[in-house]
């Protein structure tokens, strides 16, 4: 089907859905923030009935009479507002609003763990927000969502469950930090992130850019994601479901909490995901005869991912001694199957990787003198553990036929039976002091330290010795330590002045298969580094504003790069920190009906850590690139007419290496960045219609369509570059293997809701013009799949 098919059958269903709805008499509408997303749990009363918005921000009242009525919207940390309507005899009305936030909530300060998404997309650091409860019964995956927002692309290798990088502006892997409420995820592995995270679990995903509030306390160039939990409400709640979806994959989320009135709860977040993930995608394969390749489809056999996470809390809210107590037990255990290398090129049909954890943490929240002086406190000890199996003695081919290869054991080149343990405690601690209503003192202090042992039969040896090079003592600490002066000089101007001192100490053996060295040559490297930035802020009104952001940061290399893995990466201790120079300039207004966002970005950035090939099977982390850069995004919102809206976003970004001295290199300079697009683009379609059914029913129906333009897999002259106006006709003059070719993506569903929303059910088609899709190393992606998912959602206030 067609991209023109799909989209006239999508609107065509939607006028006939909007033309059922209007023989309803009755008033309706939705209740949007300044930046016109959809703001749930807003208390609207027309006379004497009263109704809550739901999670798309909409409310209905039945059977309303004719003639002038009062409507009233209240909710916390926004102001009162009070609405005249006519109700006309036998016609609908239709009514959006806009609320804006009270003047003496202290925004820009408090930039994690509130509950206001609102508040979280207004700060001076600018934030994308992604409410995830405006989606949550649909079976989208987090980094499909978060895939949607402006200048963010997602590469996920592998289907379902397999690791994730985030490009953020361009810059990608280590350079983007991830956050558990504020909390870095180091200590969680690969059990819990937007990879496998179910997105009925969060209250909302914040993005940040470039720039980095202190309260995040890491050490991150590119920006971070910020994974922000569910509040508890007094009562008991109730939130399951279960998607079946292609490839046998089976998706189950349960969340569940109940809270007293005298501040004692206790809850459960838990998923399991399976899939086998055995999508066909296009390989080369040799021929038996000649050994000449030709490219064939081949269902991927050796893919399946299996994960589970549980975690078990209780603690006490709303206390003298404490805003909040919480103690929490977390269990994950995965295994993914490795299907080929890293471009595709080899398969395999037994290498496997496995990673679990017992997680207990602990997490305070204090206020004092009068709510003047607030601490936070969290921490967490736990054993991380991660086995990797590639042990069989053959050889697989694409279509899952084996060859025995006695004498020759692992498919990899590197055969291994590895049994890392990484024990780690991770420490962070806030406090803020309120001075006046209108300025706050802040610091952040984050303590990680790692100890790693293991053991590998397969793996290297200290020279004339039989001992493990795992064995060997490790030990890796990491501080960040940050301080920070907010506030607001009127009521338009707001802003942020923050420094970040850096410290890393890391001993251990610098040793790895092809050099030789003895158990007692022990390296110890301990280094520290400065950095600092602020923001600035202006609103003329609660649409309008202006904001920029400036930081000079560090980024710590972490324990693998400079230790390797003891198996394919080697160590590298002369490995230095990246270091970035960011500027920030956006603004966002709002026309009528229509809200929309521009931003602009420069960045410099020096000692880009790379893994590259050193002698094979060798790789090692190195300080290989320097970065120059700029780019712009644009945003956009606008209600169509009462049942059918319509976003979307643009990015450009041009992200060029420099710093080649050597003759025979000095072509790199001013070439595009590898593996990043520079081009990407998104448009959703969304129709939302009540009464379908049951007047108390709602049918929500939704398009998206995401673009992306080629991109190259290796630095390519910059001459072979394609011409036009910012690159974006034809195609680059090089050879075609090189080129990531331009994607289209469209993906469609609809979900509906019965009896005040307890059930939901929701389908959805991705890939829907079963696209050949790739990620950054032309790792084929999924073709169409079909996904059905399941929601049930109680809620039960306490009456004592």
């Amino acid at each position: 089907m067609s991209t023109k098919s799909s989209f006239f059958l999508f609107i065509t269903f939607c006028w006939i859905c909007t033309s059922y709805a209007q023989q309803h008499s009755d008033i309706h509408g939705r209740v949007k923030n300044w930046q016109a997303n959809p703001l749930a749990g807003i208390t609207v009363i027309l006379g004497d009935q009263r109704a809550s918005t739901d999670s798309l921000g909409g409310f209905v009242f039945r059977d309303v009479a004719t003639g002038i009525q009062r409507l009233s919207l209240s909710g916390i940390g926004y102001r009162l507002r009070t609405e005249i309507v006519n109700k006309v005899a036998n016609k609908p009305l239709y009514i959006e609003i806009t609320l804006s936030a009270e003047d003496n909530q202290i925004a820009e300060v408090q930039v994690v763990g509130q509950s206001d998404t609102e508040r979280a997309g207004k700060q001076a650091i600018r934030a994308v927000v992604v409410d995830t409860r405006a989606v949550a019964e649909q079976p989208v995956t987090l980094a499909e969502l978060i895939n949607r927002s402006p200048g963010v692309r997602i590469r996920q290798s592998g289907g379902l469950g397999n690791a994730v990088d985030v490009s953020v502006n361009g810059f990608q892997g280590r350079a983007v930090r991830y956050f558990k409420d504020g909390i870095p995820l180091n200590y969680l592995a690969g059990g819990y992130g937007i990879h496998n995270i179910p997105v009925n679990s969060l209250e909302r995903v914040e993005v940040f850019k470039g720039v980095l509030p202190i309260s995040l306390g890491a050490d991150a160039l590119g920006g971070a994601v910020n994974l922000v939990t569910k509040n508890l409400p007094i009562g008991d709640q109730l939130d399951a479901s279960y998607e079946i979806a292609s490839f046998n994959t089976h998706r189950i989320a349960v969340n569940a909490s109940t809270r007293k009135k005298n501040g004692f709860y206790t809850g459960l977040e838990a998923f399991y995901n399976y899939s086998d993930n055995n999508y066909n995608a296009f390989v080369m394969v040799p021929d038996p005869s000649t050994g000449n390749p030709s490219e064939q489809s081949v269902e991927l056999f050796h893919n399946a991912y299996r994960g589970v996470y549980g975690e078990a809390f209780v603690g006490v809210k709303d206390k003298p001694w404490a805003k909040d107590l919480r103690f929490s037990l977390a269990y994950f255990d995965v295994e993914r199957q490795q299907q080929h290398s890293v471009l595709m090129t080899s398969p395999y049909g037994a290498a496997l990787a496995k990673q679990s954890s017992v997680i207990p943490t602990l997490r305070y929240v204090g206020s004092f003198f009068d709510d003047r002086l607030t601490i936070e406190q969290f921490v967490v000890a736990n054993t991380l553990k991660f086995n990797t199996v590639d042990t069989i003695q053959g050889r697989y081919d694409w279509f899952g036929n084996f060859t025995p290869t006695p004498g020759s054991v692992g498919e990899s080149g590197r055969p291994s039976l590895s049994d890392i343990r990484i024990q780690q405690i991770t420490s962070r601690t806030t406090a803020s002091w309120r001075w006046n209503a209108n300025n706050i003192l802040s610091a952040n202090y984050t303590m990680t330290s790692s100890k790693r042992t293991g053991e590998d039969p397969f793996g290297p040896r200290f020279a004339d010795s039989d001992v493990d090079v795992l064995s060997a003592r490790t030990r890796f600490d990491k501080q960040v330590l940050g301080l920070d002066w907010s506030g607001k000089v009127s009521d338009r101007w707001s802003y942020s002045l923050m420094g970040k001192w850096y410290h890393y100490r890391s001993l251990g053996t610098e040793a790895w298969a092809n050099r030789p060295i003895s158990e007692n040559e022990e390296s110890s490297v301990s280094k520290s580094y400065f950095g600092a930035g602020g923001s600035l802020k202006y609103e003329w009104d609660a649409d309008r504003n202006v904001r920029f952001s400036t930081e000079y940061a560090y980024r710590i290399p972490e324990i693998d790069e400079l230790f390797g893995d003891a198996v394919w990466t080697v160590p590298n201790f002369d490995l230095n920190p990246e270091r970035s120079l960011n500027f920030n300039l956006g603004t966002r207004n709002r026309f009528r009906n229509l809200s929309y966002e521009v931003n602009t970005f420069y960045r410099r950035t020096k000692g880009l850590i790379l893994l590259v090939p050193v002698l094979a099977p060798y790789a090692q982390f190195q300080n290989i690139n320097n970065v120059e850069g700029y780019g712009v995004e644009l945003d956009l919102a606008h209600p169509i007419n009462s049942f059918l809206d319509v976003r979307g976003n643009a990015t450009w970004q041009s992200l060029r290496l420099m710093g080649f001295d050597l003759p025979s290199d000095q072509w790199r300079n001013g070439t595009r960045l590898q593996n990043t697009p520079y081009f990407f683009a998104n448009v959703g379609l969304n129709a939302h219609i009540n009464g379908v059914g049951k007047p108390d029913n709602r049918l929500d129906v939704y398009l998206n369509y995401n673009f992306v333009r080629e991109f190259y897999l290796e630095t390519i002259p910059r001459q072979a570059e394609p011409g036009g106006f910012l690159g974006l006709s034809g195609s680059a003059s090089v050879a075609s293997d090189l080129i990531i070719p331009n994607q289209n993506l469209l993906s469609g569903g609809l979900s509906y809701r019965m009896k005040q929303d307890k059930y939901r059910i929701s389908m959805e088609v991705k890939n829907m013009l079963d696209a050949r899709l790739y990620d950054y190393f032309r790792v084929q992606r999924a073709g169409r799949s079909f996904h059905l998912k399941l929601t049930y959602q109680l809620f039960n206030a306490h009456e004592n």
